[in-house]
């Protein structure tokens, strides 16, 4: 499978970079040691200074309400990944949905790196970052069958075959995301500008710890960027 970053997207945004890793993964409903991570998070933020009252002045936080401004909706409706999770954590509301996806959200909180994760065997080709185009759709994770019209300002991550991420980060899709029967995960970590705080590479190699932590076994990591717009991820178990 080729990753790729479209041209379009790195004249826009000359800094974005995705950050990747494969990884054959034990999916279990929990995990003793992500459990303890996810309930540390709150403390463990406020420890580096990041709280919620200050986390908006977070340049790795407030930046992304930047690029979702850039995509033509309103950044106060529309948040990254990253600022819903730390919304979540300081709200107390800790999440349940699986050891491997758990795993990658409490890295993305930790790092301040927006974070996602796909079924390998459920994408289709290639995956790409790019502009979508008008009238595509996109049916979300979570969602009842109502899709999203796409409109040619939203970037997406999108397979041969359909919209995968809709908004960069915003919201995956039902249709490739990671569940009890995934073998093979591929993990995605963003980044739209310069980060103040961590790279994709720090990022993913503090997934790929913690990950190993839970059972999962890490095959491949690498970088996209506009050095090196494509990469090919090998994506067989």
């Amino acid at each position: 499978m080729k990753l790729s970053i479209d041209s379009g997207i790195l004249r826009d945004f000359p800094c974005a970079r995705i950050g990747w890793l494969t990884a054959d993964v034990l999916v279990r409903g929990t995990d003793e040691y992500i459990e303890r991570l996810k309930h540390s998070l709150a403390n463990r933020l406020c420890d580096t200074g990041i709280s919620s009252d200050t986390m908006m002045l977070h340049p790795d936080i407030a930046g992304w309400r930047e690029v979702y401004g850039k995509m033509g909706v309103k950044p106060s409706k529309y948040r990254s990944s990253l600022e819903s999770l730390l919304r979540r954590i300081f709200k107390g509301d800790i999440w349940n949905v699986s050891s491997v996806v758990d795993c990658y959200d409490c890295v993305s909180a930790l790092s301040l790196t927006p974070m996602g994760a796909y079924d390998a065997a459920r994408l289709k080709g290639g995956l790409t970052l790019r502009y979508g185009a008008e009238g595509e759709k996109f049916y979300p994770l979570g969602a009842k069958d109502e899709p999203v019209c796409v409109s040619a300002r939203n970037v997406v991550y999108a397979d041969d075959e359909k919209v995968c991420c809709w908004l960069w980060n915003y919201r995956d899709t039902k249709e490739a995301s990671v569940s009890s029967a995934t073998q093979r995960a591929v993990f995605i970590a963003d980044n739209a500008f310069k980060p103040h705080w961590h790279t994709v590479e720090q990022a993913l190699d503090m997934l790929k710890r913690e990950l190993e932590k839970t059972g999962c076994s890490v095959a491949e990591i690498g970088v996209v960027d506009a050095a090196c717009p494509e990469s090919e991820v090998f994506i067989d178990a």
